[in-house]
């Protein structure tokens, strides 16, 4: 898993979609135009050729109608809201004061010495819904399978693994299915019938992704694999994620330690330990703990690692949660930004 500890003191701008003026939105200058990501395998959902000329508001409906009938109602729904959401912040004249200096501050205080990763230019250009129509569709895939494992993996934690392990989000919808570079999974080729055994992916998925071998940053061969396409790789990743959460959720079963008794954002800071370091990269701590210890290791913010990414991740999780990026319903008396 490659994580970026490098960035643990310091986001970098090129990856983390943040400006040099924090008050300024991303450029759309290098935004794609609606008619060059609105190509499906199904040459009935794609659009009209280029050279057809269509207003941009007749550009705009004909990429919302594909999404719908590629990836669903309620999929491309969701994905609209947070695009507009997203653009809600981007030009919401309190975003210093709300977005920067009082939650990023709150980040600050609960986990010195990590900065937490800006990922809010990944979601308010329009082109952009269709990332997040593919990672609900994944997300409420894996999810429905793994519900019998009681599995959270919410939405704004998979984008900040996600950002914290590649440029998938920087990249074209159509672009991005090595897992190795773009998803940090060095390993899936040898994990995939472990994640089959537990029903998260099915066994058909086996012809979705080729597997291919790799050299890790330890100079370790491994199994990878390169995906058929974006969306098979983000349902792999996410399925991944799930795994590493059920086996630390195992790993507290078998050491007598009661999940309810841990908080769920310690929980998901193991889930991503779990995935960027390994599943064995706590087994000592769980092996002589409690829920009380576990609790003071978490409280000590660690900045190296395995453990200094999982803080980056939570940390970028926190922010999206916090800010109502992903709301599917925003309000005026939760936001700032929501309101007239």
């Amino acid at each position: 898993m490659k994580g970026l500890a490098a960035l643990v003191l310091a986001a970098s701008c090129g990856l983390w979609a943040c400006d040099d003026d924090p008050e300024e939105g991303n450029s759309s200058d290098q935004s794609p135009a609606y008619d060059e990501l609105a190509v499906a395998d199904d040459p009935e959902l794609a659009l009209p050729p280029r050279n057809t000329l269509l207003s941009a508001g007749e550009k705009r409906a004909a990429f919302v109608s594909r999404l719908r009938q590629q990836y669903g109602e309620a999929a491309a729904r969701y994905a609209l809201q947070v695009v507009d959401n997203g653009k809600r912040i981007r030009d919401s004249p309190g975003k210093q004061a709300h977005l920067y200096d009082r939650l990023r501050g709150q980040l600050r205080e609960q986990f010195p010495r990590i900065e937490p990763p800006r990922l809010f230019g990944f979601f308010d250009e329009p082109w952009e819904a269709e990332h997040v129509t593919m990672l609900y569709t994944a997300r409420e895939r894996v999810l429905t399978r793994a519900r019998n494992d009681h599995i959270d993996l919410p939405i704004t934690f998979i984008v900040a693994a996600l950002c914290n392990e590649g440029r998938s989000l920087d990249q074209y919808p159509s672009d991005g299915t090595s897992g190795f570079n773009d998803y940090g999974l060095d390993t899936f080729g040898a994990e995939f019938n472990d994640i089959v055994a537990r029903g998260y992916l099915p066994q058909s998925f086996d012809g979705r992704f080729m597997t291919t071998k790799r050299v890790n940053e330890r100079g370790h061969e491994v199994s990878s694999a390169n995906f058929r396409s974006k969306m098979d790789a983000f349902e792999a990743f996410i399925a991944t994620l799930a795994h590493r959460q059920y086996l630390f959720l195992e790993d507290l079963r078998k050491n007598h330690i009661p999940r309810g008794e841990l908080r769920e954002d310690i929980v998901l800071f193991f889930t991503y330990k779990y995935f960027n370091g390994g599943p064995d990269s706590a087994e000592g701590l769980l092996k002589n703990g409690s829920a009380n210890g576990i609790e003071r290791f978490f409280d000590r913010t660690i900045t190296y690692s395995s453990t200094g990414n999982a803080y980056v991740v939570l940390a970028g999780h926190l922010w999206l949660e916090r800010s109502g990026a992903f709301d599917p319903a925003p309000t005026a008396d939760r936001y700032w930004w929501a309101r007239p």
